[in-house]
């Protein structure tokens, strides 16, 4: 996977953390990148801080379980930083890396509705499963 000189999306998810990650790819030399977090002022803080020269930083907020958000992010990365190259998810049960190589490279219900499949399995690769929940079973009494 090439980092230097491509433009990256991390989509941080409840219980992830995408600020080890984007200091990673910033030191590899990244041309852009564009964080997300579902919490409103956590990517922008985080944008502030990395922005410089030749890695510019934005930050937003959105929820990459909702495909309009989805969608809304490749849109603001497109129209900022141009291609996205690297799509990352971080969640609780750690990271993982999309390359959009493959990927035509301008954005179309095609391209959207491969790059949510993507999403999605990555979702499931990074967010442990939540157990079924058991409900007590309530027992009442019955007269003879």
């Amino acid at each position: 996977m090439r980092v230097s000189g491509a433009v990256v999306v991390i989509a941080v998810l409840d219980g992830g953390s995408g600020a080890d990650l984007a200091r990673r790819f910033a030191a590899a030399g990244a041309a852009g990148m564009l964080i997300a977090d579902q919490h409103v002022g956590v990517a922008e803080d985080l944008a502030t801080e990395l922005d410089r020269t030749g890695c510019p930083v934005v930050g937003v907020s959105g929820d990459i379980r909702r495909p309009s958000d989805v969608a809304a992010l490749v849109d603001t990365a497109e129209k900022h930083l141009g291609p996205i190259d690297l799509f990352c998810v971080a969640g609780p049960g750690g990271e993982r890396i999309i390359s959009l190589s493959d990927l035509p490279d301008h954005l179309d219900l095609e391209r959207l509705a491969e790059l949510l499949a993507l999403v999605g399995e990555a979702i499931g690769e990074v967010v442990p499963p939540v157990p079924p929940q058991r409900h007590p079973v309530e027992h009442t009494a019955t007269a003879a």
